[in-house]
């Protein structure tokens, strides 16, 4: 369960690079091709939500095989680390991608806004799509992470307590 665990955040992460780099291609493609109010207002969230998603994809898939390596020696040397440190650790983990969520729904009400509140600007539209658009990946990734952790979590809690 520890490997699996840990193969499909290594996979989170290369998805999150992957997400990450075609957001800011488009953003930049439509910085160099397209030149438009909306479009405009599109490049502001895609480019910065893609630099994050790209940063925090490097992050996870660098640090992830670090941290399954802790958790094996956790296993094979002492035991209760693995209650005292990995349980807290998927605990902060769980916090983390719930904020995460949560953050990106009050995005997504931000991003209605401006889409049908300032349906007059091209620019503000634009802006609220992007903001939508790369919300919603957010979210959805997150949810399937939460939710992965959570059962790795349950597994540990009954395995290790």
């Amino acid at each position: 369960m520890i490997l699996k665990f840990y193969k499909a955040q290594k996979a989170h992460g290369l998805l999150f690079i992957f997400i990450g780099f075609i957001a800011t291609i488009i953003s930049l493609l439509l910085v160099i091709n397209v030149n438009n109010i909306f479009s405009n207002g599109l490049i502001i969230p895609l480019f910065i939500f893609g630099v994050l998603q790209f940063y925090f994809g490097v992050n996870t898939f660098k640090n992830t095989p670090i941290h399954l390596l802790l958790v094996q020696e956790f296993v094979k040397e002492n035991i209760a680390s693995m209650s005292n440190i990995e349980i807290p650790f998927i605990h902060k983990e769980i916090l983390f991608q719930k904020k995460m969520i949560n953050s990106c729904l009050f995005l997504i009400a931000l991003a209605v806004l401006f889409i049908f509140i300032f349906n007059n600007t091209l620019f503000l539209q634009g802006f609220g799509i992007g903001l939508f658009i790369q919300s919603l990946i957010v979210i959805t990734a997150n949810y399937f992470a939460e939710q992965r952790s959570q059962i790795y979590l349950k597994w540990l809690n009954d395995y290790y307590n």
